[in-house]
């Protein structure tokens, strides 16, 4: 029982609240939850998000629904209880919204985002209304190339081809800075970075990455970014960064081929996460420090490392999964998998048992709306970052082995008996033994802060000698791991990972 009560201990030592800790992917993860779950709260039950007017505004909607499929969830399920969702609120004003070619472009970016066809969207043809905007005279679909550019991206994800004139119109309204003007003009100083990273986004889209005025456009983002990482408007001897031209920025670069999360670019995504508020939403500056709208809807896209355009419903999974390509401060990268444990989840992961309990990272840290969680994989667990009321943190392990027991009852998980062989403990939690090597393996390397109780007894399956508990699988393997009781852990966070591929 000694050893029981040192494993509770060791739990709620491990997951004492952080401070101060600064992982910056763990960062940004935490300030895409808590946007996210700030965005939700502010729908409203006719589906749509408020604009300036204080009533539900069609352009804020539309940045909110491409928000939240960013952020991995379907705008079309999103709505408050007997309410109804975004897109049907979209729908409801598409006519009217769409009369503009840069209110249709938008209504095509978050139909395409939340599975709907942009050809049909409430009784609206929007490719075609896109299609008859284009002016081969200015080789624009809209004067404004902010519009402009949504419009570029809106045929971009419809797969719609662009004219080559309509690229040669943007090009030839950059300035000499790299910039680009909202007004397309190109006067000295009127260039933006908002709109510089629009355009580089729909330029990216359209293939042409790598286009010089590309490389022009970020050397200009360059002089515009702030000491502290955050981006500003646009130039001035003390430059004073926003969220949103931050977000702007960092979609940019991802377009691009850069990474924001690097020394190149002063570790960008930091920055960003930096103008979260108690709340979860971002503010727009440090000294406009109320609950901004604006800023977070465009803000999680970037938190979310998703630039324009959407092609659906982002998987967080599968971007975690991507190779981290430069290593971050006060995280522990593993070159075996291109991967970096940080902050909290470094900890708890050397505390509890290292690589032989939990394998390599698998994943970056990142936000899964399915648990509502900032969450990590590695190849045998999933480490959970738990928010308490007071705003205080607990990392806990995922249930892995309790989600992934088998469906179909087994006599080896119905409940037991308490055995009599002295190498035995029974635990009256869930009605089960742990004996032998498994009981050696779980008290000298984690017990219950680590694996959690067993779920079954042992049994044979695949052939080898398992038992489930509620963070692992067990399986013996005779002679291959003498001084771990030839005990092995089954991949079960790997199992989850690859599934989710």
């Amino acid at each position: 029982m000694r050893r029981f009560v040192m494993a509770l201990v060791l739990l709620m030592l491990v997951l004492a609240p952080t401070a101060g800790v600064s992982a910056h992917q763990l960062d940004a993860a935490r300030a895409l939850a808590g946007a996210t779950q700030w965005l939700l709260s502010q729908q409203r039950p006719d589906g749509g998000f408020a604009g300036f007017s204080g009533e539900s505004d069609p352009g804020i909607t539309v940045d909110a629904v491409l928000a939240l499929a960013a952020a991995g969830m379907n705008p079309a399920q999103v709505r408050q209880e007997e309410g109804r969702s975004s897109i049907e609120y979209l729908q409801s004003v598409a006519a009217q919204y769409a009369e503009r070619p840069g209110g249709a472009a938008k209504l095509v970016l978050a139909a395409i985002a939340s599975g709907q066809n942009p050809r049909s969207f409430g009784g609206v043809d929007l490719i075609r209304r896109l299609e008859q905007a284009f002016d081969p005279a200015t080789g624009l679909y809209d004067q404004q190339l902010f519009s402009n550019a949504y419009v570029l991206l809106a045929l971009s994800a419809a797969g719609v081809r662009v004219p080559d004139a309509a690229i040669g119109g943007i090009l030839e309204r950059q300035a000499a800075d790299g910039s680009w003007a909202w007004n397309g003009s190109t006067e000295p100083g009127s260039g933006d970075s908002n709109t510089t990273a629009l355009v580089v986004q729909a330029l990216a889209a359209l293939g042409h990455a790598d286009h010089p005025a590309v490389q022009r456009a970020l050397q200009y983002l360059h002089s515009v970014q702030a000491t502290d990482g955050s981006f500003a408007y646009q130039p001035a001897d003390t430059l004073v960064g926003d969220a949103n031209s931050t977000a702007l920025a960092i979609q940019a670069l991802l377009a691009a081929g850069e990474e924001p999360q690097s020394p190149t670019w002063r570790y960008a995504l930091d920055a960003l996460a930096r103008f979260a508020n108690p709340s979860g939403a971002l503010r727009w500056r440090d000294d406009a420090a109320d609950d901004n709208l604006f800023a977070t809807v465009q803000g999680i896209p970037a938190l979310a490392r998703q630039p324009f355009p959407l092609h659906g419903t982002v998987r967080p999974l599968l971007v975690a999964r991507a190779p981290q390509t430069t290593e971050e401060p006060d995280c522990h990268f593993f070159p075996e998998t291109d991967q970096s444990l940080c902050g909290p989840f470094l900890e708890t992961w050397e505390q509890l048992g290292g690589l032989p309990n939990f394998g390599y990272p698998l994943t970056r840290a990142y936000y899964d709306p399915a648990l509502g969680l900032v969450v990590q994989y590695t190849e045998r667990a999933r480490f959970e970052l738990h928010r308490l009321p007071d705003g205080r943190e607990l990392v806990l392990l995922g249930r892995l082995g309790a989600e992934l027991a088998p469906s179909r009852p087994r006599e080896a998980f119905a409940p037991a008996e308490p055995k009599t062989s002295a190498d035995c403990v029974y635990f009256a939690e869930t009605q089960h033994n742990l004996c032998a090597g498994f009981r050696a393996y779980w008290e000298h390397f984690g017990g219950l802060s680590a694996f959690g109780y067993p779920l079954s007894e042992e049994f044979v399956e695949n052939g080898m000698v398992v038992q489930y508990f509620e963070r692992a699988r067990f399986e013996w393997h005779p002679g291959v791991w003498p001084e771990r009781f030839d005990v092995l852990l089954t991949r079960l966070g790997a199992e989850i990972v690859e599934e989710g591929s």
